[in-house]
């Protein structure tokens, strides 16, 4: 095994999260990886409670990124809110032996994950999968993410539809 991949997903809701988690588990388990899947975003962690997160296998994942929601839920909660919600977060991280953290969400997200990453030190690699229906990252230009896409072509064609 080369290591444990933690997945969470944070913010409000928008399409194409299970895509993502689907993508991450497929390709870290074909290299070896144990995949963790961490439910609720950073809520859970943030109380140091890891008694719900689960190991992700192919099986789990297999056909999910063609449905709606995601199999691991989402949450709103910031863990940089106080010192101890962050310590809590990093603590759980380190019990579950997460060498590699993936998050998906938006900016409060990504905050969070590179303060966990300043925190954790070089123990941990993060990486962000920027998602938003606001589409207020900022990325490169022209550059929009998958929530933002999957939200304007509908609602586009609500709109002007007669």
């Amino acid at each position: 095994m080369k290591g444990t991949r933690g997945v969470l997903v944070g913010g409000g809701p928008a399409p194409g999260f299970n895509g993502v988690i689907n993508a991450v588990t497929v390709a870290a388990r074909a290299q070896g990886w144990k995949v963790l899947g961490i439910p609720k975003g950073f809520s859970m962690l943030m109380k140091g409670d890891v008694s719900e997160v689960k190991e992700l296998t192919l099986a789990d994942v297999d056909g999910i990124e063609q449905t709606g929601g995601s199999i691991v839920f989402t949450s709103r909660a910031k863990p940089m809110k106080d010192e101890a919600s962050l310590a809590n977060v990093v603590a759980s991280i380190q019990k579950l032996g997460i060498t590699d953290l993936v998050t998906i969400g938006g900016d409060d997200t990504a905050t969070s994950a590179m303060a966990i990453a300043k925190k954790v030190g070089i123990h941990i690699r993060v990486a962000h999968v920027p998602k938003t229906i606001d589409n207020d990252l900022p990325l490169p230009k022209g550059a929009s993410t998958f929530g933002f896409e999957q939200a304007r072509g509908p609602g586009a064609q609500i709109v002007a539809e007669p």
